[in-house]
């Protein structure tokens, strides 16, 4: 799934045990490289299949998942633009 969003309105969900298993990078590259888009740290974001499928978060109400943190990011850049 590619598609670009305005930075500015873009806010990217992170489920915290998403990150706990390898998105904590992913988190800190796309706030060093794209500081304008929003990102969010929440407990749970009731997507559990995707969860335990592989590296997932939400934009807009849609998860966006990836087998690894470095495809995720991948597709991330691709989104963000």
């Amino acid at each position: 799934m590619t598609r670009e969003v305005d930075g500015d309105n873009m806010k990217i969900k992170y489920c915290k045990r998403s990150l706990e298993q390898g998105l904590k990078p992913v988190y800190k590259q796309i706030k060093k490289k794209y500081p304008e888009v929003k990102q969010k740290k929440t407990g749970c974001l009731g997507q559990c299949k995707s969860c335990r499928s592989g590296c997932f978060v939400m934009i807009k109400s849609e998860p966006i998942v990836a087998a690894s943190p470095k495809k995720l990011y991948k597709s991330l850049k691709k989104i963000v633009g």
